[in-house]
């Protein structure tokens, strides 16, 4: 069986109806319930075969922006569903199809809240944009996972900032509060005799040195930080200088924003 054909098969379970499937293309007319019970509107989506996978728009860009990396809608209209560095995304089994809808249906429940809200709602399981900063995201959630679930958390919560403290130093800061400073060239904390930072640092009272595998951990954290922030600046530079315009449903979009030096 194709991807399309599992989908077919477990359609009327998720809230959707099957408009028409000829070859590697289906439609579908969707509309998972709002909790408050008021009506909503059905949302037509046009999805396509791409070997063991599809790929999935609004048919016309009707309830949905035609564009809006911010909404995790891709230039082409399709919707950026999986996390591609770390989720597979095939679609050979009943169970591949249930899952597959499960996060179409999360998706468009989301971009219900961020037509209200102008921001996209379930910040902490979000995707960096473009290819290479989801890469260094996905560095950085291991780096943080060694150091405890809590700390994994906080990252998750943005609350972990990076402050250049001149051209080779970067200190990762933590509620605005600076947490130790990395050496970029050498991709190593400056003091590894202060404690460590991870979730058992209190209880244990080792200095970073001492610590495991934690001194490297925290380095790379930084680094994969650092790495990330930069290739989204340069994802936006780019839609930028193909002249990719904001389509201004989201408060704080980076690239409504005014580049320095422009006005």
């Amino acid at each position: 069986m194709s991807p399309i054909e599992y989908l077919n098969g477990v359609t009327q379970a998720h809230h959707a109806r099957l408009i028409s499937s000829a070859g590697e293309v289906a439609v579908y007319g969707v509309r998972p319930p709002s909790p408050s019970g008021a009506p909503v509107p059905e949302i037509i989506l046009e999805v396509s075969r791409l070997a063991d996978t599809v790929t999935v728009k609004e048919r016309l860009p009707i309830l949905l922006p035609a564009f809006c990396a911010e909404r995790h809608i891709n230039t082409d209209g399709s919707f950026c569903l999986y996390w591609g560095e770390v989720e597979p995304s095939g679609i050979t089994s009943t169970e591949d199809a249930e899952a597959w809808w499960g996060k179409v249906l999360t998706f468009i429940l989301r971009q219900r809240s961020a037509s209200a809200l102008r921001r996209w709602p379930g910040k902490a399981d979000a995707r960096a944009h473009g290819s290479t900063a989801a890469r260094f995201q996905a560095l950085a959630e291991e780096n943080a996972a060694a150091l405890g679930p809590r700390f994994l958390t906080t990252l998750r919560d943005n609350r972990l900032r990076l402050k250049k403290r001149g051209p080779n130093r970067i200190a990762l800061l933590r509620d605005g509060r600076r947490m130790f400073t990395v050496l970029k060239s050498e991709k190593r904390v400056m003091s590894v005799r202060q404690r460590c930072k991870c979730d058992e640092a209190d209880n244990l009272r080792l200095p970073m040195a001492s610590c495991g595998s934690h001194r490297r951990e925290l380095a790379d954290l930084v680094i994969n930080l650092e790495g990330w922030s930069r290739s989204e600046k340069a994802f936006y530079d780019y839609l930028r200088s193909v002249d990719q315009a904001c389509c201004g449903t989201m408060d704080d979009c980076p690239l409504a924003m005014p580049q320095k030096g422009k006005v």
